[in-house]
């Protein structure tokens, strides 16, 4: 899979299934293995297109297309890329120690590292994802053959056997060393309790019938929060048991959410520039209308100092000082598509996105 220059079709890898998907009974396609290939080894692995970053520890992690991991030990001036044995396009990286942590990526693939994302191992692909999905709809319609929604988990469980493992993991929640839940393309869910030794289907605890895509989970307060397709927001109070569906505050997508800092509250952002925060679990939503652009916000992260930072696929940033109220966007913006930010523990905050890696320092953002 080549670069792609366009941010649109970068965000089109998130949405959904670029990849030449595999044959129902498991094999892979002549000529495409990117399940048993390891990943891209690349010249400039800061360069490459990269999709997430997240910290493990003081370090930095980052995944991307073809496989590629890449850490760095030094706030992101230097870069190594790290040992994996796939090459899909990975999404998402969350640690729940400084040494124990998942990324998730297309073909269903969940790996994990337990040194810090310097090696990781493949613990379920997408025929795998299929049979748990398969197994916990029989489950449900062995239970209650009369329930409607168990009927419709086997009939989506069915169609997946029948596709293959063409649906990917959008975004990953690490709860803890052993506790961690994957959701992806078409309501795919999927939690371990014991470090990814075993997973379940947890599909079913999401209270979605028409199986939307689930582009972004974040722990805020007392919530769990995913934000999805058409809209979609789900948000769990009992630890990622459940997650019924709150009032939708738009039918456009929504990307990604972050911590408001006031209140437990939450924004929730995406398609075309549009962000809408709540102050009461989702019951209420109030537009926040100063992003001033149709680019898609695609990431939020809050500084240490408080200020909150969103980034668009066209590379512009936008900060908030006030609980995301309000934002106003920094003079020049990026020279490539933004897809995720950290602060690393400089303070310098690092960005990701089709060019690769990008730093901008922290008094930039008006902090130290």
């Amino acid at each position: 899979m080549p670069i792609r220059r366009h941010f649109t079709v970068i965000l089109g890898l998130l949405c959904m299934l670029i990849s030449t998907p595999l044959r129902a009974d498991g094999q892979v396609p002549t000529g495409i293995r990117p399940l048993d290939t390891p990943a891209l080894a690349a010249k400039v692995p800061d360069q490459v297109t990269l999709i997430a970053i997240t910290k493990a520890g003081n370090r930095l992690v980052a995944v991307g297309e073809h496989g590629v991991i890449i850490y760095s030990d030094d706030n992101g001036k230097t870069w190594t890329q790290a040992r994996v044995p796939v090459s899909v396009l990975l999404t998402a990286v969350a640690f729940a120690t400084p040494a124990q942590g998942w990324a998730v990526g297309h073909y269903g693939v969940i790996l994990h590292t337990s040194d810090a994302g310097a090696t990781w191992q493949l613990q379920l692909n997408g025929i795998q994802a299929n049979q748990l999905t398969l197994d916990a709809a029989n489950q449900a319609v062995a239970q209650d053959p009369n329930s409607e929604v168990a009927q419709r988990a086997l009939h989506r469980a069915n169609i997946f056997m029948a596709a293959g493992a063409d649906k990917p993991f959008l975004t990953v929640l690490a709860l803890s060393a052993n506790d961690a839940i994957a959701f992806g393309g078409y309501r795919m869910a999927m939690r371990t309790t014991d470090g990814g030794k075993t997973w379940t289907d947890w599909s079913l605890h999401i209270g979605d019938p028409i199986s939307h895509n689930l582009y972004d989970v974040e722990q805020i307060g007392p919530y769990i929060v995913i934000a999805g397709e058409a809209g979609n927001v789900f948000i769990s109070t009992d630890g990622g048991n459940d997650f019924p569906a709150v009032t939708a505050p738009t039918d456009a997508t929504m990307f990604g959410a972050v911590a408001t800092g006031d209140n437990n509250g939450v924004l929730v952002f995406g398609v075309a520039g549009q962000a809408y925060r709540s102050e009461d679990g989702g019951k209420t939503w109030q537009t926040v209308q100063t992003f001033g652009s149709e680019a898609n916000l695609l990431a939020a992260r809050t500084l240490a100092s408080g200020v909150i930072v969103v980034v668009s696929e066209a590379g512009v940033i936008y900060v908030s000082r006030d609980h995301a109220h309000s934002f106003t966007r920094l003079p020049e913006p990026q020279k490539m598509g933004l897809f995720d930010l950290v602060q690393a523990a400089n303070g310098d905050v690092v960005f990701v996105g089709n060019l690769g890696v990008q730093r901008v320092p922290a008094q930039d953002f008006g902090v130290n």
